[in-house]
């Protein structure tokens, strides 16, 4: 369920947010026994638990934690790696970095935004953090067919932003 599983430790501290609410307001700081140093109401903020917020938060859990779920969004998060990769060798670009579904594609060259604001105007959001670079952080339950559908946008742009 954390990506720090995937490297075979175990987290002393570890903090959630923006998808714990499944787009609620809530958020969690986790601390083993021996790392913790809070006692119940010593932490105050705007994403503190409240029953409706919290009730959302282990539905959330409930689903994010089913072994189908986790599987899917593995299964997923390979396909998208795939496809960026396919498409980063086909316009010579400079790979993908991530893992999952938090990756970025390394354009080699400072298109970026440009390619951002094609990507908008076709009705698509992406990001650019550097000019150089592409992440990508879909939903969880984001589809094939859309990831197809965004590769094939994403191909027609770099194509007409001269990435090739």
């Amino acid at each position: 369920m954390f990506d720090f599983q995937n490297a075979g430790i175990a987290a002393d501290i570890m903090t959630l947010g923006k998808g714990l609410g499944g787009g609620a307001p809530l958020a969690a700081v986790l601390a083993s026994g021996r790392a913790s140093c809070f006692e119940h109401g010593d932490q105050g903020g705007t994403f503190n638990g409240n029953p409706l917020m919290c009730a959302a938060g282990l539905a959330v859990l409930g689903e994010v934690a089913r072994p189908e779920f986790l599987a899917a969004v593995t299964a997923t998060g390979e396909f998208l790696t795939a496809e960026l990769a396919k498409l980063s060798d086909r316009h010579g670009l400079a790979g993908v970095r991530g893992r999952g579904l938090l990756l970025a594609l390394d354009l080699g060259r400072p298109i970026g935004p440009k390619i951002v604001a094609a990507a908008l105007q076709a009705g698509v959001l992406l990001n650019a953090p550097r000019p150089d670079a592409l992440r990508f952080m879909p939903a969880l339950n984001v589809t094939a067919v859309e990831i197809v559908e965004m590769i094939a946008l994403l191909d027609l742009l770099l194509a007409k932003a001269g990435a090739d």
